[in-house]
């Protein structure tokens, strides 16, 4: 799963007050939730690897000696809650688990789901990006990179 902060999500129901799901290292949604021994609390797996190879201590209560172990349920309760794209005010009308988000965006690839993400054109020298619904017309009609026949 991409990682995404609070504020560019938006869940269609009232976030679980008793589940965690914001990093205190990277203050993103937890990515692959991992819990420490010494206070319970979840990290990103990749954030407190980090502070764990540094000799740090327990970002929340400073502890020095602690276990880090995959919290499977709380992956499982965050790939669940259900958002609606991040393009919802562009007028992207999709709303799923948060688990899919990434694979509906795609915000690497040319192809995808969401119509309203913005993506680069295919001809180098453009740099333009455009909303995938426009990209065709741009690449095809108006971008000033593209090839043409005299």
């Amino acid at each position: 799963m991409a990682q995404f902060s609070k504020e560019e999500l938006s869940f269609v129901e009232d976030l679980p007050k008793h589940v965690e799901i914001e990093c205190p290292i990277c203050l993103n949604i937890l990515t692959d939730p991992h819990l420490v021994s010494c206070c319970g609390h979840n990290f990103c797996g990749s954030c407190i690897e980090r502070v764990k190879a540094s000799n740090g201590s327990c970002p929340m209560c400073k502890e020095k000696e602690y276990q880090t172990m995959a919290d499977k349920k709380c992956s499982r309760i965050i790939n669940g809650l259900e958002v609606y794209c991040s393009n919802e005010k562009k007028g992207c009308q999709w709303k799923g688990e948060l688990k899919n988000m990434s694979t509906h965006l795609n915000k690497t690839r040319r192809e995808g789901d969401c119509q309203y993400e913005s993506v680069k054109c295919r001809y180098k020298k453009c740099q333009e990006k455009k909303r995938r619904r426009y990209l065709k017309n741009h690449e095809e009609r108006e971008c000033p990179q593209r090839p043409f026949q005299c």
